[in-house]
């Protein structure tokens, strides 16, 4: 069988790594005006190639991406402004943050930009049918966070939701390595709180500049809308993550201009440095990269006021960013939460050998979780909508496939050039999709996890408590040992008045968790369901001993005190916010 690829003929690859079946693979290439795709038994990988000068290929991006854009992730963060303001109670504070967002950062931040680059953001809006003026705010999506962050409007939106916002707005992973076969390899993977905007397909979009080098960008929309993330054709890869705030921090340019200009002229961390040094971003942003020329990789620490450089001098280093300082402070869970994500991929870098085999799987498998098992229910990470792993010595990327394209899902490859060196990016039919666990999402353990993230895209779109529910018994009948599930479902169903169904859900997750401070925030739930009950002697006896609790959370132990002062009512319910990735309502 020839490895070109056609149109309607299936790709049959030989075994992937780590697995003992064939999978089939169809990858149809782009038409006029559409994308390319390559289909997975999970899901696709879609692929755009653009050339000519950048205005031009902006436009047409705009014009191929548009019914996409009006819908998905592009307006995922103007829909989370509105969420927590409306979350707020404050008509103040959701008429400020409206006025900050589209008005007044927006203008101070394109008053930065380049020239060049504000052209190729206006072609890309104007491409794709929108209001220039609305684009150019939303495309600043996270130098506006980064903006608000590192301010007093991060003080005053942390004093004013206080508990009311949970999860943070995004995180991001990332492992960089050397290999004795490979060459460095480079693993990323981005988290985003609006998954129901951004779960839909995997776009990797491919530039061919008439200057410098072609390089390819990665996210679900691809193009200007996430972090910068991207690997060019000279072997140089480039992800991007929040940094440490300070007010200090805000006097740079926006996001997009350097990394661009880095992956279309860079060949080595150095050159790349340099480039940042002349454009550092507004606020903290930490850049891991590595170049396929010296093997080397690095972390890159850049702000208006300094740029740090660290090698990987043992041949591995991690980044991980999300959550701020105050948000860790606040929440014992996300703290706990986030050193846990921090250890994990500590130790998978501190281990690392460049002789490990199956180096691809490996990071896979690192990014997911879980190293020598599948993973479980409360280390799947579901607000997780992008995963991507760059081999630059063989000019390829390994893209997660499908609808929720975590690191758990297929890794498609695809190659940055043809065959033959022509600029035409798509799929690389030499080697073989791969899988970190096969087998895994066909499980009952699979299946429980899309059960669960559904549940969780379906809250997140305002949907009804009562579907909530019979989503989540579905996890709860699949996976029936995992507290998270367990947690969830009695929280949801305390959220729709069933108080005796949330009564028997917490009873099982108390059962089955092994954590004290978690028991015991689960004991004050099973007492707001025996308030609703009007057990009130039984509910304030529990309320008693999570109070008296030592190992429990300091706002655990709070709630705790003030129950037993006061009943849970019915009332309160319409407080109470639910936080899927953390399983939690304080």
């Amino acid at each position: 069988m020839s490895s070109k690829p056609s149109e309607d003929r299936p790709l049959a690859p030989p075994p992937r790594e780590g697995a003992t079946s064939t999978p089939i693979c169809v990858y149809y290439p782009e038409r006029a005006g559409g994308l390319g795709r390559v289909t997975t038994p999970l899901g696709d990988v879609h692929v755009a190639n653009l050339s000519g000068p950048l205005a031009a290929a902006a436009r047409q991006l705009g014009r191929r991406l548009a019914p996409e854009l009006r819908e998905g992730a592009y307006r995922s963060f103007d829909d989370y402004l509105q969420r927590i303001s409306s979350e707020s109670g404050s008509r103040l504070l959701a008429t400020a943050g409206r006025y900050l967002g589209q008005g007044l950062v927006a203008r101070q931040l394109r008053e930065r930009l380049p020239a060049d680059y504000l052209q190729l953001l206006t072609a890309f809006a104007e491409g794709a049918g929108l209001d220039v003026e609305a684009a150019l705010a939303s495309q600043q999506i996270w130098d506006q966070w980064a903006w608000a962050r590192s301010g007093q409007m991060g003080r005053l939106v942390e004093a004013r939701l206080r508990a009311r916002l949970r999860s943070p707005l995004l995180g991001s992973s990332a492992l960089a390595v050397t290999t004795d076969t490979h060459g460095p390899l480079h693993a990323w993977s981005f988290e985003n709180a609006a998954v129901e905007r951004w779960d839909r397909a995997a776009r990797v979009v491919v530039t061919h500049p008439e200057r410098g080098f072609g390089y390819a960008l990665v996210s679900s929309l691809g193009f200007l809308v996430g972090l910068p993330v991207g690997m060019n054709a000279a072997g140089l890869t480039l992800s991007t993550h929040p940094g440490p705030s300070s007010r200090s921090d805000r006097k740079g340019v926006p996001l997009g201009p350097a990394a661009l200009q880095v992956l279309n002229e860079a060949r080595t961390i150095e050159e790349a440095v340099a480039i940042f040094r002349q454009h550092p971003p507004v606020h903290s942003w930490t850049y891991v990269l590595t170049e396929a020329a010296g093997g080397r990789v690095a972390r890159v620490e850049v702000s208006p006021l300094r740029v740090g450089v660290e090698f990987g001098e043992s041949g591995a280093l991690f980044e991980y960013g999300g959550a701020s300082s105050a948000e860790l402070q606040r929440l014992p869970a996300l703290m706990a939460a986030d050193e846990k994500r921090r250890a994990h991929l500590g130790s998978f870098a501190a281990g690392w050998r460049s002789e490990t085999p199956q180096p691809r799987l490996a990071l896979a498998r690192a990014l997911g979780g879980s190293l020598h098992r599948a993973p479980n229910a409360d280390e799947v990470r579901i607000s997780e909508v992008m995963s991507v792993i760059f081999e630059p010595a063989a000019g390829r990327l390994w893209v997660a496939a499908g609808r929720a394209p975590t690191s758990l899902r297929w890794f498609v490859p695809l190659r940055l050039r043809g065959e033959h060196g022509e600029p035409a990016a798509g799929f690389d039919a030499r080697i073989a999709p791969f899988e970190a666990w096969p087998h895994w999402q066909e499980s009952a353990s699979g299946r429980a996890s899309d059960y669960y993230r559904n549940a969780y895209r379906l809250y997140l779109e305002g949907e009804d408590p009562e579907r909530l529910l019979i989503t989540l018994e579905y996890a709860v009948a699949l996976e029936p040992t995992a507290p998270r599930y367990h947690m969830m479902t009695g929280l949801v169903a305390l959220s729709a008045g069933r108080a005796r169904r949330a009564e028997g859900a917490f009873r099982r997750a108390i059962d089955a968790l092994q954590s004290p401070a978690r028991r015991a925030e689960v004991g004050l739930y099973l007492a707001w369901a025996l308030d609703l009950q009007g057990r009130r002697r039984a509910a304030r006896q529990l309320y008693a001993r999570v109070a008296d609790d030592a190992q429990a959370a300091g706002r655990t132990r709070q709630r705790a005190q003030a129950g037993r002062r006061t009943r849970f009512r019915a009332r309160d319910l319409r407080e109470m916010q639910l936080d899927f990735g953390l399983a939690c309502a304080l």
